[in-house]
């Protein structure tokens, strides 16, 4: 995929956010779309619980809207754009690596190695650590404008601040960018509960003018083509008529500079290409805002994770196979989003130990291997199915079935891995099977939601478009997919 193509995807799913915002009251319906039968109350890993109603606390668990469809939804738009702009998801072990490194790293200050942590520390959930590492750094130097913006982001984010205005009172001019890109790093680790309102729309706002700044930046570089002009100044509208809504809070005003890069902390760190990273970062702050909901991530998914153990216990210990079969395979695939890649393939040769017979734990270990760059052991689990395998279901329900756990499984191995979005995508394909599973997953989730009869008309032709803009520039991934993921996954590895 070409730059501009690859720039152009990017920003149309940017733009998902900008046209939800636009709608006004289209957001919620966006993440509750119409319950139509098996596409989606029984769809992929969600539905392999809801298939179980004696599984009440894990069933609870995973109905909220930070660990239900919405996380999942969030993974996909996640795993796209940064697919499409080649950039790190500062997820799963990436982020744990990163924050190995920035601890070592080499730093005449070693507070903005503690801030940096902080930062990282919130963004995986763990914020009442955060704050108080902060505000232990806060009281030692009580003048230093960098720790008072950092606490003032995690303050928003936690819900621990007075009015908007009074935490940008006497911070430096540059301020307005330093806030918005540690707000938006931060927020994966927040809770709902505490931005509704007008917190929410601050982490909005502030998201959007970041974004807006990127592709200004971006649009004043290089030649461009007159479509990819017409498509970025587009989404360029859509983001302006989104910051329109919230001029209420003049506070904000957005500086005539760049944004800067933020402290890395120390000398051994590599830096990275920042405005893709911005870009897909601003794009999963405000859908993520507007849906009111958060990735499964950190603190949340290692709860669900304990969650799910509990009631595999309970199933084993009631003699219930099939259900003991499904946990397994919930558990692989969190396991998978966490980037606990060797837990992930335990949990399925647990499945198969359960029930020899079933062909999904099989081709779901199966493609994990394939994502992940191990050919053989992949062809290996493949030769196993066929041997022992055999569809326990209905062979049509079958068919609808592994698809979405596949795509599922595929977005949740690129966030566990963290960079897998960043290879190269002539490279053997791993980064392209990516890109369509991500694809897939937010296509479901538009067309689900262009079916709600409670959308006025132009609120659905608006969404008829922006899934048509969002098609036509993954056209080409998909026609070059061949015959789809569960047959390429075994010879498309690095």
């Amino acid at each position: 995929m070409s730059r501009l193509r690859r720039a152009a995807l990017a920003a149309a799913l940017a733009g998902t956010a900008a046209v939800a915002a636009k709608l006004s009251g289209i957001s919620v319906r966006v993440s509750h779309p119409p319950q139509d039968g098996a596409a989606t109350t029984t769809r992929g890993h969600l539905g392999l619980v809801r298939a179980h109603p004696g599984l009440r606390d894990l069933n609870a668990a995973l109905a909220g809207s930070s660990s239900g469809r919405d996380a999942l939804f969030l993974d996909a738009a996640h795993a796209l754009a940064a697919g499409a702009l080649r950039a790190p998801t500062f997820t799963g072990r990436y982020l744990r690596e990163y924050a190995k490194k920035l601890a070592a790293a080499e730093s005449t200050v070693v507070y903005r190695v503690e801030m940096g942590l902080a930062l990282v520390h919130a963004r995986d959930g763990r914020f009442d650590q955060a704050l108080a590492d902060v505000a232990r750094l806060v009281a030692d130097r009580p003048g230093d404008p960098h720790l008072r913006i950092t606490s003032a982001a995690l303050r928003l984010l936690h819900g621990r601040m007075g009015t908007p205005a009074e935490w940008l009172n006497g911070l430096p001019e540059d301020a307005g960018w330093r806030v918005a890109f540690e707000v938006v790093f931060a927020m994966p680790g927040s809770s709902p509960l505490y931005t509704q309102g007008a917190a929410d729309r601050v982490v909005m706002l502030l998201a959007a003018k970041l974004a807006e700044a990127v592709l200004v930046k971006n649009f004043e570089q290089g030649e461009w083509s007159v479509a990819d002009k017409l498509a970025i100044s587009l989404l360029l509208t859509a983001l302006r008529l989104f910051v329109s809504k919230y001029s209420r809070f003049p506070y904000f005003t957005r500086p005539k500079s760049t944004p800067p890069p933020p402290s890395s902390g120390g000398r051994e760190i590599k830096p990275v290409n920042l405005q893709p990273v911005f870009l897909v970062e601003c794009s999963q702050a405000m859908l993520a805002s507007l849906l009111r909901a958060r990735p499964l991530c950190g603190e949340r998914l290692r709860e669900a994770r304990a969650t799910a153990e509990r009631a595999l216990a309970d199933a084993e210990a009631e003699g219930d196979d099939l259900a003991a079969v499904d946990v397994n395979l919930l558990l692989a695939f969190l396991a998978a989003r966490d980037g606990d890649f060797d837990d992930a393939l335990r949990r399925y040769k647990a499945a198969v130990q359960k029930d020899p017979s079933d062909s999904q734990p099989y081709e779901l270990a199966a493609a994990l291997c394939a994502i992940n760059g191990d050919a053989a052991e992949s062809e290996a689990w493949r030769r196993d199915g066929k041997q022992h395998g055999r569809a326990t279901v209905a062979v049509a329900v079958a068919e609808l079935e592994l698809p979405a756990l596949l795509d599922e499984l595929v977005v949740a191995a690129a966030l566990g891995s963290g960079i897998l979005t960043t290879l190269d995508l002539e490279r053997g394909g791993r980064r392209r099977l990516v890109l369509v599973a991500a694809w897939r997953e937010v296509d479901a989730r538009l067309a689900a939601a262009v079916l709600d009869d409670d959308l006025t008309l132009p609120e659905r032709v608006q969404l008829r478009l922006l899934r048509r803009l969002l098609r036509g520039e993954t056209q080409l991934l998909l026609d070059t997919a061949s015959h789809g993921l569960m047959k390429n996954s075994t010879r498309e590895s690095d």
